[in-house]
């Protein structure tokens, strides 16, 4: 069957006009499905999942504070708060590097977490930009 010519430029224009945190989430998204991961908006408690995305953010700790490296991952649905214990830094991990992590989600007060999750760095945010284009 062939495609609409009108409808694929327009979803072009869509794609050129859209904001840039909306074609990181979807890209993020398209990432995750094709590799066969969970996605965080459907997660629930107690469950083991696998998903992958990129640390939007991490949080610093004193040197007072007990040893715990903090940091959000986001896959285009949703955020989760990976927390490792008993550390400082993770070489590799930093805000715009991408993760593919394994492990029990829980919530702890309203926000989604996983302690201790397996990972894999699968590159920079940046790279995959790249790939695509």
């Amino acid at each position: 069957m062939p495609r609409d010519p009108e409808r694929s430029v327009t979803a072009r224009l869509r794609r050129l006009l859209a904001p840039d945190d909306e074609i990181d989430a979807a890209s993020t998204r398209a990432a995750s499905e094709k590799a066969g991961c969970d996605t965080i908006c459907a997660i629930t408690d107690r469950r083991k999942v696998s998903l992958r995305g990129y640390v939007s953010s991490m949080v610093l700790h004193p040197s007072s504070a007990p040893d715990t490296v903090e940091a959000d991952l986001f896959d285009g649905t949703g955020t989760i708060t990976l927390i490792w214990l008993g550390r400082r830094k993770i070489a590799g991990v930093r805000p715009g590097t991408r993760l593919a992590v394994t492990g029990f989600a829980a919530h702890r007060g309203a926000r989604r977490v996983m302690y201790n999750p397996r990972y894999e760095l699968v590159g920079e945010i940046d790279e995959e930009s790249e790939e695509q284009g």
